[in-house]
């Protein structure tokens, strides 16, 4: 069997580094620009599966990702890409009209896409007509001389009638008066007529007493007075219903003469809409209200009322005002310059710009007021029969309108009501009539959004039955490399950078790969990549330079550093006072150079922290003192509990172990969390129990199993880097460097400076496969490899620890027995 050992890495296994050979250009001013969507299959065909599915039901899509990975620029793009294939939607407008029934219910009518503007159109012609025609028809000579003679008829009739009855009255000795009665109200009444002069009824007797009737005609004229009394009220009858039958005869001849030019005023209109029901029955609505109100268009029926007829014609213009208002189409969507269907994208979504508003004003008493034309339509109703995307974090900022869109999507039918009145905490003024709506959702959000809703939300996986994943990294190839160059000229010529050398290039490219953590992989992350050709280009123009060359894109990533490594910065000047605690010389019993990662905004940074153990007679096991000062996460205990199963399977087959150690982070006061320091904590327990010193010239990070085994673990580079800037700082001994696991060399994309220390042996990098591998270079000593009884051999670090735990097992009964 081979002797375990770690595994000296080479400078060319610490970076991928591009052939300059594959870039084949003077700089990207030369390259063709990247026109398509990069390293997303699996995210494309989820997306086109959506977006061709237009017409069914619950086929929304949830696109996931991190933030920069492309989602939003993917998404319009593959909505693009879906329109230019020709398969375009029907398309319509929206309006909204007054309902003359019920004024607080506006009804709806749709049409194709830019019927709305002609109806629109339509409708102002007519109505202006109309006004026009309703104003001056009432002036002209025919309908006034009509309008005479009906008047002219109703005085004659009921003076014939009057005169009649009053030669009656005269030859029976009467004549026609009033009373006031016991309200106080004349009373038409007949009175006596004796030598010129009235006497009432009641009178009679008066009148035969004065001689001046007999008794004789005072009872034929009190007879006469009750039939002629009795003719007095059928009279009065007569009359009334002459004055209704009056005010018909005109209420009909001016409806039939408004019929006749409302009739003419939408003729045009009946004809264009005569088989679309909600128009047909909105116009006879229309008509009939202007019919009812045709009064106000009216002259005085008493024409030589001057006075009266310019106290009309004063309210005219306001009521043309009114009527024309009446009768506005409220076009809430308009299609007409639509080619194909929309794309909504939604940066605010709060209710009202998702379903629609009422605009208010103030009216003549101070009161808000609304109607139907102040009806303002959503971004989902602008969506109809197309795409609506918004953001999920933005989308779920306000709880209502997630569930009101969720109703949408459900019912296929759109409310637009104030937020208030949604939230049931007020009665709208309206309720406009509900839209039938067909539109397409997309909301961009995180993979653990998407989780909760998928498992907790009510109604979630009827709605959302495409999910669109984005990778934020892909396998590095000849295809994306050549795709990100192309990116990179697209970029430099529409945000007007400076285009990139060669050199230029390969060093955001090697970046790139950085970024993604692993020397086979590449990021997607081309808002990043972006940001990072800004910076390089300004940095290039700060120079006076016509291209950005390789030194303007270090310098960008060296500044950005510089930016934001203040905490970095001032962790390194603690260790480097000594008031943090870390050795990179010597050897010491129970302490090892543990490697952490931490991350302050954009910024993620490695740095070495002092592991301790101590170890004693007894039977608590290992103590987590980060756990037992609640500074522990659980990634991290349970890592300590896979350091109980290995000591376990290697040293309790035969005996109990008998041992209570404790393990800490020296000066550790924020918490910690992860296994990546697993190895580490092996080992510090392996040198405390074998009281062996551990190099502290060396760091170690790495997970490990219960088997021993080591596992990768994340941060590689910064973790290496960390140490290296401790040790560089100090002065190199020539002995330092830092173990990883054999699973991260392919990880590493260190800094030309590390690479360069390796190369001049002032600093190594060494990989393990197994805990074994380590033991030589940290400890000194061969790890151990048990023989065919399970014994090491002696002066391995196994037989050190084994016959420790012995002695500490046989110490244990001890004490037991004296306590017995």
């Amino acid at each position: 069997m081979l002797k375990p050992k770690a595994i000296k890495l080479k400078p060319s296994q610490l970076k991928w580094q591009i052939d300059l050979r594959k870039l084949d250009f003077k700089s990207t001013k030369e390259v063709e620009h990247l026109d398509s969507i990069v390293g997303q299959p699996r995210a494309i065909q989820a997306l086109e599966l959506g977006a061709d599915l237009r017409g069914s039901r619950g086929y929304n899509i949830f696109v996931t990702g991190l933030s920069g990975t492309g989602r939003m620029t993917t998404v319009k793009q593959m909505l693009e890409k879906s329109q230019r294939k020709g398969d375009c939607p029907n398309l319509f407008d929206f309006c909204y009209v007054n309902n003359f029934s019920d004024e607080s219910r506006p009804t709806l009518i749709k049409f194709d896409k830019g019927g709305a503007k002609v109806f629109s159109q339509k409708m102002h012609e007519g109505i202006t007509s109309l006004l026009e025609r309703l104003t001056s028809v009432f002036e002209e000579e025919p309908y006034i001389n009509k309008r005479k003679e009906i008047i002219e008829s109703y005085k004659t009739s009921e003076q014939k009638i009057v005169e009649d009855f009053d030669n009656k009255l005269k030859k029976k000795g009467f004549i026609r008066g009033q009373i006031e009665n016991t309200k106080g109200s004349p009373e038409p009444d007949i009175f006596v007529l004796i030598d010129e002069k009235a006497y009432r009824i009641e009178s009679l007797d008066s009148l035969v007493n004065e001689k001046k009737l007999t008794e004789d005609q005072a009872v034929k004229m009190a007879e006469d007075y009750n039939n002629l009394h009795e003719e007095l009220i059928e009279l009065a009858e007569t009359a009334n219903d002459m004055v209704i039958n009056f005010h018909n005869e005109i209420a009909n001849y001016d409806k039939s003469t408004a019929e006749a030019i409302i009739e003419s005023s939408f003729k045009e209109l009946n004809k264009l809409y005569n088989k679309h029901n909600a128009i047909q029955e909105y116009l006879r609505k229309g008509n009939e209200f202007i019919i009812n109100n045709i009064r106000y268009f009216l002259p005085s029926i008493d024409q030589e009322n001057t006075q009266k007829r310019k106290l009309a014609k004063s309210k005219i213009v306001d009521i043309e005002s009114q009527l024309i208002d009446k009768f506005k189409v409220n076009i809430i969507l308009d299609n007409s310059e639509t080619v194909c269907a929309p794309v909504i994208i939604e940066h605010n979504p709060t209710y009202g710009n998702l379903f629609g508003s009422f605009e208010k004003i103030i009216d003549s008493k101070g009161y808000w007021r609304t109607d139907f034309s102040m009806v303002k339509a959503g971004s989902i109703l602008q969506a109809d029969q197309g795409y609506l995307i918004v953001s999920a974090n933005d989308l779920f900022s306000e709880a209502v309108s997630w569930k009101a869109i969720k109703n949408v999507l459900l019912y296929d039918k759109l409310d637009i009501q104030p937020y208030a009145s949604y939230l049931q905490m007020t009665e709208s003024q309206m309720k406009p009539e509900s839209i039938n709506v067909n539109v397409k959702v997309i909301i961009i959000g995180g993979q653990s959004l998407y989780n909760y809703l998928y498992r907790y939300e009510k109604g979630f996986k009827k709605i959302f039955k495409i999910l669109a994943q984005f990778d934020y990294e892909t396998e590095k190839n000849e295809e994306i490399l050549n795709s990100i160059v192309r990116f990179i000229a697209k970029q430099c010529d529409e945000e007007n950078l400076l285009h990139f050398k060669p050199k230029a290039v390969a060093e955001v490219l090697q970046w790139s790969v950085e970024h993604a953590g692993s020397q086979d992989r590449i990021t997607l992350k081309f808002s990043d990549i972006a940001d990072l050709l800004r910076e390089s280009s300004y940095f290039a123009k700060l120079d006076n330079r016509r291209f950005v060359t390789e030194k303007q894109v270090q310098e960008a990533l060296k500044q950005r550093t510089f930016r934001n490594n203040l905490i970095d910065n001032k962790i390194t000047n603690h260790i480097l006072k000594g008031n943090t605690l870390i050795d990179t010389e010597g050897a010491r019993v129970g302490q090892i150079n543990g490697l952490t990662v931490m991350t302050t905004g954009i910024t993620s940074f490695g740095k070495p922290a002092r592991i301790t153990a101590a170890i004693g007679a007894g039977n608590r096991g290992i103590i987590n003192i980060e756990r037992e000062a609640q500074l522990s996460g659980s990634i991290h205990d349970k890592g300590i509990l896979i350091i109980q199963g290995f000591f376990l399977e290697r040293f309790a087959q035969e005996k109990p172990l008998s041992l209570s150690a404790s393990i800490a982070f020296e000066q550790n006061y924020g918490g910690i969390d992860g296994d990546s320091a697993s190895a580490a904590e092996i080992y510090v327990l392996l040198s405390a129990i074998s009281q062996t010193p551990i190099n502290q010239q060396i760091a170690i990070t790495g997970s490990v199993n219960q088997k021993g085994d080591i596992q990768p673990i994340g941060g590689v580079n910064e973790k290496i880097t960390g140490f290296y800037e401790i040790c560089k700082a100090r002065g190199f001994t020539g002995s330092q460097g830092v173990i990883i696991p054999h699973q991260n060399v392919n990880d590493l994309m260190l800094r030309e400076e590390i690479i360069e220390s390796v190369r001049k042996n002032e600093f190594t990098i060494h990989s393990i496969n197994k805990i074994e591998d380590g033991a030589k270079l940290l400890l000194n000593k061969d790890f151990g490899i048990p023989d065919e009884n399970g014994n090491y051999k002696k002066g391995t670090l196994l037989y050190e620890v084994k016959h420790k735990l012995e002695e500490l097992y046989r110490n244990s009964k001890t004490v037991i027995k004296t306590k017995a």
